[in-house]
């Protein structure tokens, strides 16, 4: 029986989150460059907008979906040798996959959004609004120094965990 992997440390997970975030922005560039004509000619609208959001979403889970369901790594894991688990150390399965998304979206995206747009209505500069909604944004990832296993609250909340791969030996 093999032994489990150690928990990837705090550093790593952040860099890979760091390169992580510029991939996506890639990622998101190319989508948007799919979407527009379509947008373009459906004009502004209130289903444009959704269909844009629910058109990004399914892009990130569907590179996310795919690259955890897969191997448990995505292109910024597999360079930092990071690979997530579920609670039992197996690679997720579709169901886990869309949990652990659809929470980090939330948490990342619709908790910020919602801070965001609760302060838009009080008296203020829009660049305080901004500050504190990306405030938010950056305390998820640091508040993994509150956790005892050291988890980023997504994953605490997914039932996940990322471990250290082993290095892979030369020649």
């Amino acid at each position: 029986m093999n032994a489990p992997l150690p928990d990837a440390g705090l550093a790593r997970r952040l860099a890979s989150l760091a390169y992580e975030s510029l991939l996506v922005g890639a990622l998101l560039l190319v989508a948007s460059a799919l979407i527009t004509p379509l947008l373009t000619a459906l004009g502004p609208s209130l289903f444009a907008t959704l269909l844009s959001q629910g058109f990004f979403a399914t892009v990130l889970f569907a590179y996310f979906g795919w690259c955890w369901v897969r191997g448990g790594q995505t292109v910024a894991m597999k360079t930092w040798r990071i690979r997530l688990v579920d609670a039992d150390g197996l690679t997720l399965r579709w169901r886990g996959a869309l949990r652990r998304f659809a929470i980090a979206l939330g948490l990342y995206v619709g908790l910020p959004a919602l801070s965001y747009l609760g302060l838009a209505r009080h008296d203020g500069s829009l660049g305080q609004h901004l500050a504190i909604a990306l405030l938010w944004w950056l305390l998820l990832p640091l508040s993994a120094w509150l956790d005892p296993e050291r988890r980023f609250l997504h994953d605490r909340l997914a039932g996940t965990r990322q471990v250290l791969t082993p290095k892979k030996p030369r020649g």
